[in-house]
């Protein structure tokens, strides 16, 4: 096990275009360690998942990149790592704040039906082996105004109706972070990891709308499974891959 603690080296930057570019470089380099921490109170090309844009009004908010190194997980299990951060991010948020936090499938984090936070994680395999990942993590923390064409934010400002030192958080979060990776890495911990990822899963015991392809459907969502599959559907189980479909905001009325 890696000695290292997350968070052990943390480099606040005042400006960086991404700080998942910028750790991503420094594995290029040869450069990089586990438990590095980049944060960052304004990036010029903050990216979230498939490619999207992260906005983030300048130094209201948590965007920080961890460089982890998970030689300890198979090359196969890159759902763990992604469900072991977002749970260390929704305890974070929650103890901040107020419980009633979910974590919608695979890695935004939710406040009702509003987006409050989100995880990329970029891998770096070497012959079969997971040599590096580094987990992006967007977290609206203060701001109370957004971008118009995003859908549905929150903050965690806006939730608990206080302010917040951001690089303080940054640090708290760390710690939160560190305890699920450490949990991972146990025997017998990843069990208990997707078994609170789903206890957490948003929508889950309600029906909720899928959007695949140009069909739109009501699903009662289940659980996900070992695989980081959405298992949904009432007497027929459909298992849906990550960005096979898109969720239909606002969840229906639970069954």
């Amino acid at each position: 096990m890696n000695p290292r603690r997350i968070g052990h080296s943390f480099e606040v930057f005042d400006t960086i275009d991404s700080t998942n570019m910028y750790a991503m470089e420094l594995v290029r380099e040869g450069m990089a360690a586990h438990g590095q921490v980049f944060f960052a109170h304004a990036q010029t090309q903050g990216r979230g998942q498939r490619g999207r844009q992260w906005w983030s009004a300048a130094g209201e908010n948590i965007q920080l990149s961890i460089v982890l190194e998970p030689r300890q997980l198979a090359a196969s299990h890159t759902f763990r790592l992604i469900a072991a951060v977002a749970l260390g991010v929704a305890h974070f948020v929650e103890h901040h704040t107020h419980p009633g936090w979910k974590i919608k499938w695979p890695n935004d984090i939710y406040w009702g039906d509003r987006k409050a936070g989100g995880i990329l994680i970029e891998n770096v395999f070497q012959s079969g082996q997971w040599r590096w990942a580094i987990a992006g993590v967007g977290i609206n923390v203060n701001s109370t105004h957004f971008d118009p064409g995003l859908p549905n934010p929150t903050s965690m400002a806006l939730v608990s109706g206080r302010r917040y030192h951001t690089e303080e958080l940054g640090q708290s979060l760390c710690q939160f972070v560190q305890q699920r990776w450490l949990q991972l890495l146990e025997p017998g911990g990843w069990p208990q990891i997707l078994a609170e990822y789903n206890r957490l899963l948003y929508g889950a015991g309600q029906q909720h709308r899928l959007k695949q392809q140009n069909s739109v459907g009501l699903y009662p969502i289940k659980r996900v499974n070992e695989q980081g599959l959405l298992i949904a559907g009432s007497l027929d189980e459909y298992q849906f891959e990550f960005g096979q479909v898109e969720w239909v905001l606002p969840v229906a009325p639970a069954l």
